[in-house]
């Protein structure tokens, strides 16, 4: 099929998905205007790279993930501090009355990604919070509209004047918060450069700074190199926080309209974790059902209904069909999250899909794909999956979520957004439970 000027080839089998997303010609990303005028339209960070870049950069990220401790116990500490923080403050702002939890999820959330990226952490009403959240809001706004149609027709950005370009797709607004996001994250880089101690890496900017510094002079990055390091900080961000604060949001929308599996979670959290303290890593292999809830609500809600395309590096020949180089392949994730060949009851809210016969976990299902598949494959998964655990077992352990008095909650996908599946604005009840 064709978008505007783009080719693209739909992919709706899982077996088919994991196949062309493995294999090594179509690891590509497409051009985007409105995702490459965020590295400035380089070749730079993770997510949109491609090539010696896209490969060096994810090594590198692969590498000191694991040496930060994702997925161990060496970031439950971080983690928990922040679960700790947010539900004092649902307990202080949101109990007894119908509330929005939105801002405080995402600020628990963007938190842990401070502390691993700069060892630093800010509060809920912080002013650097309120103006970041604000602009990536604002970003994913634009993202999300008109500007849409110069992905699909790319000439539009060099045939029309300016100020329609500003005027219709907001490109000025789109520039201005990526320079201004840009600057934060380079003030960032000069303080972590001006007190570098090459034998103790606080953080990944640390990591990320004596990587390049053995390349080049210690004291001096190249203009690529910058480039590059905040890019990487930039995935960082969109990538590992906007998605699991997104998918909290509906674990707490699933969890008010299923008060039946709700009930089921607090009776398996009760059973294992003491009410004085939070529950942890230690707990989750006892905590299983909890752990099947969350890939539920990941199905289900299928944050990103066709993946992050990926593009033909050369000519190629795959199950039959001939894709010029230059072709995207697009993967149906939610369909394949729909599809009744894998899931007994594709349209329910039924944890019980990623339990065994005797109720253990079954993770890693066949037709499941909300991290992606293949070689470009989301790095933070087991990040994403530790900080869905932590945070929602610490949301359960302590709240019974409800919907408002005669409000009946709906599942439904917020119309305004076209990339992602996020819940329509709701409001929520807590109650205390200990």
């Amino acid at each position: 099929t064709k978008w505007g000027s783009h080719r693209i080839v739909v992919v709706t089998d899982y077996n088919l998905i994991k196949k062309a997303f493995n294999h090594p010609d179509i690891q590509g990303r497409p051009a985007f205007f409105s995702f490459d005028m965020f590295i400035y339209f380089k070749n730079a960070g993770i997510v949109r790279s491609h090539g010696s870049v896209w490969t060096e950069n994810r090594r590198f990220m692969l590498r000191h993930l694991r040496d930060l401790g994702m997925g161990k116990t060496a970031l439950e500490g971080s983690i928990q501090q922040e679960a700790e923080m947010l539900v004092d403050h649902l307990d202080k702002t949101c109990v007894g009355k119908p509330a929005v939890m939105d801002h405080s999820i995402n600020c628990a959330v963007v938190n842990v990604i401070w502390q691993m990226l700069a060892s630093k952490r800010y509060d809920v009403e912080d002013k650097l919070m309120l103006w970041y959240s604000g602009m990536i809001e604002e970003n994913f706004a634009i993202v999300q509209g008109r500007v849409f149609l110069i992905d699909v027709f790319p000439w539009l950005a060099t045939v029309l004047p300016s100020f329609i370009l500003n005027k219709f797709f907001k490109v000025d607004v789109l520039c201005r918060n990526r320079d201004e996001i840009q600057s934060m994250f380079k003030k960032f880089i000069d303080d972590h450069m001006a007190t570098l101690d090459p034998n103790n890496p606080r953080d990944v900017i640390d990591q990320l700074l004596l990587e390049r510094a053995h390349r080049d002079a210690p004291d001096f990055l190249t203009s690529e190199d910058e480039l590059d390091v905040t890019s990487i900080m930039g995935d960082m961000f969109v990538a590992g926080s906007e998605t699991t604060s997104s998918t909290l949001r509906w674990m707490i929308l699933y969890m008010a309209i299923n008060p039946e599996i709700q009930a089921k979670v607090h009776e398996h959290l009760d059973a294992v974790v003491p009410s004085d303290r939070l529950p942890s890593l230690n707990d989750r292999n006892q905590l299983q059902y909890v752990d099947a809830m969350l890939l539920e609500v990941m199905r289900l809600s299928s944050l990103l209904p066709i993946g992050l395309l990926h593009t033909a590096t050369a000519d190629v020949t795959f199950e039959g069909y001939d894709i010029p180089k230059g072709t995207s392949v697009l993967a149906c994730a939610e369909m394949c999250h729909r599809d009744p060949a894998y899931w007994k009851h594709p349209d329910k809210f039924y944890p019980e899909h990623f339990l065994d016969d005797e109720g253990k976990l079954d993770g890693k299902k066949e037709g499941f794909l909300p991290f992606s598949l293949g070689r470009r494959q989301c790095l933070g998964e087991s990040l994403a999956r530790m900080e869905l655990y932590l945070f929602s077992t610490a949301i359960l352990q302590r709240f019974t979520i409800e919907p408002p008095e005669g409000v009946t909650l709906s599942t439904e996908t917020d119309p305004s957004q076209m990339i992602f599946n996020f819940p329509k604005p709701y409001e929520v009840l807590l109650r205390k439970r200990i």
